[in-house]
Order: C-alpha cells, then sequence, then structure tokens
C-alpha cells in the first residue's frame, strides 16, 4: 500500500486549494471535538481569559517576564493584566519578584502549579486526537502515520511534538 502511495505521489501534481479545503475540514473537525474536553478544563479551573493567555504566555516562553512585557505580548492593559498576575499569584500559579535592576518592574514567571495549566489544556486537545486515531482502520492508519512522518521533518512542526509519556510501573 505504501510503495503504491509513493508512486502516486511521484506521478501526481498535487491540488493544493483542494488539499486546503480537506486540511480546514480536518482542523476544524479536530478543534470542535477537542474544544468540548478544553472547555470543560477551563471552566473548572476557574480562570480568567486574560489570566488563561498569561499562563500560555509563559509556559510558551519558558522564561520569566516582566508584567509590562507580557501585558504589551498580548495587547492587554498594564492595569489588567496586572490584577491578572495578582490573581495568578494569589492561586499559585505565578511567582512575581522585583527586577534586581529597575525595582519598579515587576517580573512573574511560572511554578510547577502553573505549568500544570497550560498541560490541561494540551491533554484535553490530545484527548480528542486520541479518540481519532483510534477510530482509523489499519489502512487510514497506516496512511496518515507515513504522511505525518514526512511532514514532521520539518523541523518548525516537529518542534511542537509533545513528549512521549512514560508508562508507569
Amino acid at each position: 500500500m505504501i510503495a503504491r502511495m509513493q508512486a502516486t505521489v511521484a506521478t501526481h501534481k498535487p491540488d493544493r486549494a483542494a488539499m486546503t479545503r480537506d486540511m480546514y475540514a480536518l482542523a476544524s473537525y479536530l478543534m470542535r471535538t477537542a474544544n468540548v474536553g478544553t472547555f470543560n478544563t477551563i471552566a473548572e479551573l476557574d480562570l480568567s481569559f486574560t489570566q488563561l493567555k498569561a499562563l500560555c504566555a509563559l509556559e510558551m516562553d519558558g522564561e520569566e517576564r516582566s508584567v509590562k512585557a507580557l501585558a504589551e505580548s498580548m495587547g492587554v492593559s498594564l492595569p489588567a493584566m496586572s490584577r491578572a498576575v495578582e490573581g495568578l499569584h494569589e492561586r499559585g500559579f505565578v511567582e512575581r519578584q522585583e527586577d534586581l535592576v529597575d525595582r519598579r518592574v515587576r517580573r512573574v514567571r511560572l511554578t510547577d502549579a502553573g505549568r500544570t495549566v497550560p498541560q490541561a489544556l494540551n491533554e484535553a486537545r490530545l484527548s480528542a486526537l486520541q479518540e481519532l486515531l483510534s477510530s482509523l482502520g489499519d489502512e487510514e492508519a497506516a496512511a496518515l502515520e507515513h504522511a505525518l512522518g514526512l511532514i514532521l521533518q520539518r523541523e518548525e512542526i516537529a518542534a511542537y511534538r509533545p513528549a512521549e509519556k512514560r508508562a508507569r510501573a
């Protein structure tokens, strides 16, 4: 099957407009199925949208940032971000400290508890993918595995691959 697919790919000029529509259909399906779990997770956390964005931004950067830089990067006013960070600090999701050079600046970084929030959102999304993949037949799964193998050779895409979970002993 894979050899036949490779031969077809070598002689076939892809219809990129059709592929765009098909990818959109797949992405829309995945987003809609993942949204239920993601929104349930968000509701359980009882965080504002600004707080969620801040946690995800801090997790994505992997380093501390000033409250002002965080506000600017997200297009939020400094007072709104200060309130959001205060609430996150009260819940133990972020640590705040004065900048060593400029005491007027407050620097923020995620705590271990704060890292669990973006991870919980990602787990909800991964659950939807697992459901889709478990519904595929062997031929569909093999074809998808082959296509993903080719696409994930691109480092900028592969960088988003989640770490493998280790089996519990």
